[in-house]
């Protein structure tokens, strides 16, 4: 679950500490209703402003303390159903709004415990012509693998698909505008 730290700015500028974990992937009015109860328990009367102070969840994309509760639930949402390396690897190119389709227009995959672009990328291709694999006599399948790797390096070498690594062996693949 993604959530926010919603702080109130008048106890923060007052050395208090003053603030709430919201759960970001309701909808906007209700995170901002939950920001507005967070700041009428504050212990500065009248309190109206708030910053986000910290992330939950967010997959170490690049936000800030004044981000708009829409763009802060449409990023949620993309994240619920998409590994954090591809939605920050969209984040910036695209209207926050239009995140979760990009990704769902875009996402080709993914694969673990490979080395290199190439290679993962190659063991996708592979992964998804597993049908053949049994039909396909031992002796042949080492070309099979050789066909997949050229057929890997060209399409990522003509930018027509973007490999992206989130870490321990795991590989992402969206394909290009």
């Amino acid at each position: 679950m993604q959530q926010i730290y919603a702080a109130c700015l008048a106890a923060y500028n007052n050395g208090i500490l003053h603030g709430e974990w919201i759960d970001a992937t309701q909808d906007p009015d209700s995170i901002g209703h939950e920001i507005r109860l967070m700041l009428e328990r504050s212990p500065i009367p009248g309190a109206e402003e708030y910053a986000i102070h910290d992330y939950d969840g967010f997959g170490g994309l690049d936000l800030g303390e004044y981000e708009s509760l829409d763009d802060l639930n449409a990023i949620a949402l993309a994240l619920d159903d998409f590994p954090a390396v591809v939605v920050a690897h969209f984040h910036g190119q695209v209207d926050a709004q239009d995140l979760l389709e990009t990704c769902q227009g875009h996402y080709i995959g993914s694969v673990a415990e490979e080395s290199g672009e190439v290679n993962a990328y190659a063991a996708y291709i592979l992964a998804e012509e597993d049908h053949f694999w049994e039909e396909l006599p031992q002796q042949y399948r080492g070309h099979m693998r050789a066909i997949a790797r050229s057929e890997a390096l060209d399409r990522l070498l003509n930018c027509e698909v973007t490999a992206l690594y989130e870490g321990a062996g795991t590989w992402h693949f969206v394909s290009n505008y």
